[in-house]
């Protein structure tokens, strides 16, 4: 600690050298505590806005007045896993390891599946089929009006990511670095495509002309070709990790990033416009010609498609996810336990609605990261070259050359003794 106090007090490194390293895994969102906060997307259906809240409720209010018109308690709280609806039946994921189905008009059970793991993706419908993911590390197909399992898929992490449902494929990311693409009435697999950390998006992939934007914890928005998985491109556009969808709109992307940045590329990935908030940005909605998204500054942000603000209205705690459209109004959850319902067109709040219990919390958006100094390579090599001209004065040649042995392989090497008995375990980096 020392060192590195010296280092920044003698100015010894440039700015340039500094960077964001991730240190660990990201399981920020297994850790959220229960209360009343509302931590998904919400659902229009037929007149009324399905969501549900970290004190294990899911609510079904009037979409027009936000009166309650059913609620139902899991075991578990109910976050990050949004719900879809079908058929007249809502689905749902819990932190109690079961995806419910839900009549629709009147909250009751159709029917539950447990699994082995903490659902936090969300549930997509498609053929008669739910797909979804869980902490226990399987991606799950089961009949939408049963409940039996069609197949599961084992991969090696847990998953958080949503699937997208594209030409009869799954396409789904996993704790374990990898994207999926499986068959959708077999689940077999079709291909796999590894990033550099894990694949988080709680949101439907943006699909264009057959090829599909893809970030990661790794910091890069990437360009897959869907029939055969292979990266097109990347390109790096944060520090802190991409955690949500990106959308396409026109020849426009909205990518939003962890470090609070809403992105507007053209489909190439060049960065038209950048708006910048505080703290990390949710997916965002492009409706009537303008971008709605929530941040956990306190903020919900709505823009013009050239990235310039509109209005914003602020919360008392971080908002989160994505918003939902009703005629005029947009509506959106916060971690001060309200349901929020504002003029689409102004932001003027036209209803709230209130959880029970305290506000929720969990940990920084920024725990698994860390500041590290990175010395660029010839500023390394010309300080040890004096160091070793200086042990060559000073020591003698015997001293000297144990000297440029342990400063040579210094980041790879184990030393038992000042004789220079050494084992290299990486290659040698010459002076």
């Amino acid at each position: 600690m020392e060192e590195q106090s010296r280092g920044f007090d003698e100015f010894s490194v440039e700015m340039g050298s500094f960077e964001m390293r991730k240190v660990k895994k990201f399981d920020r969102l297994w850790k959220i505590t229960t209360g009343g906060s509302i931590d998904q997307w919400p659902l229009v259906h037929e007149d009324r806005v399905y969501f549900g809240s970290l004190n294990h409720v899911f609510h079904c209010v009037d979409a027009g007045t936000g009166q309650l018109v059913w609620k139902y308690m899991a075991r578990d709280r109910i976050g990050i896993s949004s719900p879809s609806a079908s058929d007249g039946i809502v689905y749902i994921g819990s932190y109690d390891q079961n995806m419910y189905a839900l009549n629709a008009s009147s909250g009751e059970l159709v029917w539950k599946f447990f699994t082995r793991g903490e659902i936090l993706s969300s549930p997509v419908v498609w053929d008669g089929a739910v797909y979804f993911g869980s902490r226990d590390k399987l991606i799950y197909a089961l009949d939408a009006k049963t409940g039996d399992l069609l197949w599961k898929f084992k991969t090696m992490g847990e998953i958080l990511s949503d699937a997208t449902v594209h030409e009869g494929k799954i396409i789904i990311g996993s704790y374990d670095r990898y994207l999926y693409c499986l068959d959708g009435k077999t689940g077999d697999l079709v291909w796999k495509l590894r990033t550099d950390q894990e694949v988080v998006n709680s949101s439907q992939f943006a699909i264009v002309e057959g090829c599909m934007y893809l970030s990661s914890f790794d910091n890069n928005l990437r360009l897959v070709d869907l029939k055969s998985g292979r990266e097109v491109w990347k390109k790096r556009l944060a520090q802190y990790g991409m955690s949500c969808g990106t959308v396409a709109h026109e020849g426009l992307l909205l990518v939003p990033s962890r470090d609070g940045n809403m992105f507007g590329l053209d489909l190439a990935g060049n960065v038209k416009w950048k708006f910048t908030t505080t703290k990390p940005v949710g997916t965002p909605v492009v409706h009537n010609g303008r971008v709605y998204f929530t941040s956990e500054d306190m903020n919900f942000y709505c823009l013009d498609l050239h990235g310039r603000l509109a209005w914003k209205r602020k919360t008392q705690d971080m908002t989160w996810w994505k918003p939902a459209f009703w005629y005029n109004l947009v509506y959106f959850g916060s971690y001060d336990c309200h349901f929020y319902a504002c003029d689409s067109a102004t932001g003027d709040l036209v209803w709230k609605f209130r959880t029970q219990g305290q506000p929720s919390s969990g940990p920084g958006p920024y725990d698994a990261f860390e500041l590290s100094v990175v010395t660029p390579k010839e500023v390394v090599r010309e300080d040890r070259r004096k160091e070793y001209n200086a042990a060559l004065a000073e020591e003698g040649d015997a001293d000297a050359h144990f000297y440029k042995s342990r400063i040579t392989y210094q980041t790879s090497t184990q030393y038992q003794s000042r004789g220079g008995k050494y084992q290299v375990d990486s290659d040698e980096e010459s002076l």
